[in-house]
C-alpha cells in the first residue's frame, strides 16, 4: 500500500501557482498549451509535491507524497539523451512527469512531458511547451529516498531495501 498524503484545492488563496512551499528545492517546471497550464514539482524534505492547473492560478491538483510513495527512474547512464521520470499516484490515476536533453547537441532544450494514466491506460498525454522546462532535476528526489533506506537497483529498474 501507498504511504500518501493528497491535497486536492480547487481554490486556493495567492495569484500564482507554485509547488515549493518556503524553503523546498524544486525539482520540475514546465507550461503547456501556450502557457496556459503549468505543472511543478517541488520537494519539501521528504514530501514531494506535484501542482497542476492553470498558469497563475491556484492548482486544480495538488498532490503530496512522502518519497517512498513517488516512483522515479534515475538515468542510467547510457545514451545520447539525459532522462529521468517520476511518478505520483492519486487513486486509479497516475501523473507520470520525465524530461530529457540531447548531450550530443550544444545548446539542446530541455524536453518534458506530462501522461495521466488512469489503471493500464493512457488518457492524456502532454507536452511541454518548447523552452518552458526550467527546472529539471529529480535528483533531490533520489537522495531523499536513499536517505530513507531505499536503495535503486539498476538491473531490476526497482527501489527497494537492496539489490
Amino acid at each position: 500500500m501507498r504511504n500518501f498524503l493528497t491535497i486536492c484545492f480547487l481554490s486556493m488563496a495567492g495569484s500564482a501557482q507554485a509547488a515549493c512551499f518556503g524553503g523546498g528545492t524544486p525539482m520540475f517546471h514546465c507550461t503547456f498549451n501556450g502557457g496556459s497550464k503549468t505543472v511543478d514539482v517541488c520537494l519539501q524534505g521528504d514530501i514531494a509535491v506535484y501542482s497542476f492547473g492553470a498558469t497563475d492560478r491556484a492548482p486544480d491538483l495538488l498532490l503530496a507524497r512522502r518519497e517512498i510513495g513517488v516512483d522515479m527512474t534515475p538515468w542510467n547512464g547510457v545514451g545520447r539523451s539525459i532522462w529521468e521520470g517520476i511518478t505520483f499516484y492519486n487513486n486509479v490515476y497516475s501523473y507520470i512527469l520525465s524530461y530529457s536533453i540531447d548531450r550530443n547537441v550544444e545548446g539542446a532544450p530541455i524536453e518534458g512531458r506530462l501522461i495521466v494514466g488512469e489503471g493500464d491506460s493512457e488518457i492524456a498525454e502532454l507536452i511541454c511547451d518548447i523552452g518552458s522546462v526550467t527546472e529539471a532535476d529529480f535528483y533531490p528526489l533520489f537522495e531523499a529516498k536513499e536517505l530513507s533506506g531505499q536503495r535503486y537497483c539498476p538491473e531490476t529498474f526497482s527501489w527497494g531495501a537492496g539489490c
